[in-house]
């Protein structure tokens, strides 16, 4: 028989469960909660406490093949976004599960503190071993201007989302001690003149570079701050960049800002 997509909704919570059936040998009107009641844990949970009555359910949508059926799920769930949203009884698309918090929790203190085996590391260095670290294919120019346009705005998948402060930490204590993407690596020429083309088009205005200094001079720093920044620069090399315009040697992290194309001497 022909598989089919179907819609369920538990009434005592409205939570929702979006599935497809395959190896019906009846028709869908005679197959649905007659003889299958998907294969959903969850939803068995709820047909054991409340009953099959508690649930409403309708076919959606009818195919010729499987194959059909299973793509026509996998693009639904995706486009609903089941696995983010708690009104969904769905745990996974195709086989991909999205984590909670306790099982992370667990998995983290099975294999916490169990250093990998030489024969571990081995087999992981070897398999990866010839394989491309980058598709040219992600690298053009085309392709990141379409990725960037398919995932701005509310077309993302995390549109209107707020971070908590609770997962600011721990994203802040991951990246405590590790060294940036792109430290040691000097920048192209190229690079360097995109910078200073967006820092050209986007230069601060006199008015707000008044308030700026302004604010910053009503900002007091303590002085066990002044002594911690004291020490944390203590010792370093600061690289500084002559400007052509005002002949003031400074800092490179500054030079793109107030000096070069930016110098007030240069205007």
């Amino acid at each position: 028989m022909n598989p089919y997509t179907y819609i369920i909704k538990h009434k005592p919570t409205g939570k929702l469960y979006y599935g497809y059936r395959g190896a019906n040998k009846v028709e869908a009107q005679e197959d649905l909660w007659k003889n299958y009641f998907t294969s959903s844990k969850k939803v068995k949970e709820l047909i054991e406490q409340d009953g099959a009555d508690s649930f409403d359910f309708e076919i959606r949508k009818v195919f010729e093949t499987q194959e059909q059926a299973s793509d026509w799920e996998r693009k639904a769930l995706r486009r609903l976004k089941v696995l983010y949203n708690d009104k969904w009884l769905n745990q996974n698309i195709a086989g991909h599960v999205v984590q909670t918090e306790e099982s992370r929790r667990k998995i983290s203190e099975r294999f916490k503190g169990i250093p990998l085996t030489e024969e571990h590391k081995r087999k992981v260095s070897e398999a990866q071993k010839g394989k491309p670290k980058k598709s040219k294919v992600y690298q053009s120019k085309e392709y990141r201007e379409n990725m960037s346009r398919l995932k701005s705005g509310k077309l993302n998948g995390r549109y209107g989302l707020e971070v908590s402060e609770e997962t600011r930490n721990k994203i802040s204590q991951a990246n405590k001690g590790r060294p940036a993407h792109n430290k040691g690596k000097p920048m192209s020429e190229e690079q360097k003149e995109k910078l200073r083309q967006h820092r050209k088009n986007h230069s601060i205005s006199e008015e707000t570079r008044r308030k700026m200094s302004e604010a910053a001079k009503r900002r007091k720093i303590s002085p066990e701050t002044r002594k911690k920044m004291g020490l944390a620069q203590r010792g370093k090399i600061v690289p500084k960049t002559k400007c052509p315009h005002c002949q003031k040697e400074v800092a490179n992290n500054t030079y793109f800002r107030w000096h070069g194309d930016n110098c007030k001497e240069k205007r």
